[in-house]
């Protein structure tokens, strides 16, 4: 007993049960079938300024099935869509507060006056809450919503609050965070991010930490993923997705590792390519 005590100490706190995977995986395994899932990286980013409302609405009209984004925490809690931790690549925030501007030091209203086109003529598009986004992207798609800061707790209000936590897939390079979310809600769809410092290869190790974490998806680097992690993965019941591909020969050689979903900045050309019959799948 004393044995099974230490190793209790030394694995963290034990997570709750799962009574079984959030049914969207189910979901996306029959999407995938015939072929990867087409994610739209931050939007359609190809034709329109990443993580905006005009992103997101661009890449339903594509018809993509999935849409990523990036979320981060203002200083006052509210969560919005931005990648970087400074506000200056996507949005003309050096101009209007000065170069440099972070985010996690800036209040929401702070961000109202900013325009995500940065100037290029086209009409002002503002920097969107996660509640937007979520408004814009669920009626057609399903949300891989990126934590980049802020806590399990504002993500948790923000979702359950529009009864869209069964339509979402919560992500993070930071596995803690994820550990936190599943602790507070069970039943929520969690996916890993990789390769982290502390699992730098999608090795039995790391599948085995996603695993006991509850995630349903491992989303990995595109440049890094074998065929041989991919059926490892599904051994383990994981979906795999992998970042970020555009070209056609990339995305048909990630179709032929068998991946279950992949994230492009050109879902358009993507989802084309699909209808084509270019992006069949490999074994399982």
């Amino acid at each position: 007993m004393r044995r099974d005590a230490q190793r209790r100490k030394h694995s963290g706190p034990r997570l709750p049960r799962m009574a079984a995977p959030p049914p969207i995986f189910a979901h996306l395994r029959h999407l995938a079938a015939a072929g990867p899932v087409v994610v739209a990286h931050r939007g359609d980013s190809r034709s329109a300024p990443e993580n905006t409302l005009r992103a997101f609405r661009a890449a339903a009209e594509a018809g993509a099935p999935m849409q990523e984004f990036d979320v981060r925490a203002t200083r006052d809690g509210v969560l919005v869509c931005l990648h970087d931790a400074t506000l200056d690549r996507t949005t003309d925030a050096a101009t209007v507060l000065g170069p440099g501007a972070l985010v996690a030091q800036l209040d929401a209203a702070e961000l109202l006056p900013l325009d995500a086109n940065r100037g290029s003529g086209q009409a002002r598009e503002p920097v969107p809450t996660l509640a937007a986004a979520l408004a814009t992207i669920l009626p057609s798609a399903v949300a891989l919503v990126e934590h980049k800061a802020g806590s399990p707790d504002a993500y948790l209000a923000v979702v359950r609050g529009l009864a869209a936590l069964p339509s979402c897939i919560l992500q993070s390079f930071d596995w803690s965070f994820l550990a936190a979310l599943r602790a507070a809600a069970p039943e929520c769809a969690l996916a890993v991010l990789g390769p982290t410092e502390a699992h730098p290869e999608l090795d039995a190790t790391a599948i085995a930490a996603a695993h006991e974490l509850g995630a349903g998806m491992v989303h990995w680097a595109a440049e890094s993923i074998t065929a041989g992690q991919v059926q490892a993965c599904h051994q383990h019941g994981l979906l795999v997705c992998t970042y970020t591909t555009d070209d056609e020969p990339g995305l048909q050689g990630l179709a032929a590792l068998g991946v279950d979903a992949l994230c492009t900045n050109d879902p358009g050309f993507a989802l084309a390519l699909q209808r084509r019959g270019g992006l069949r799948r490999g074994d399982r």
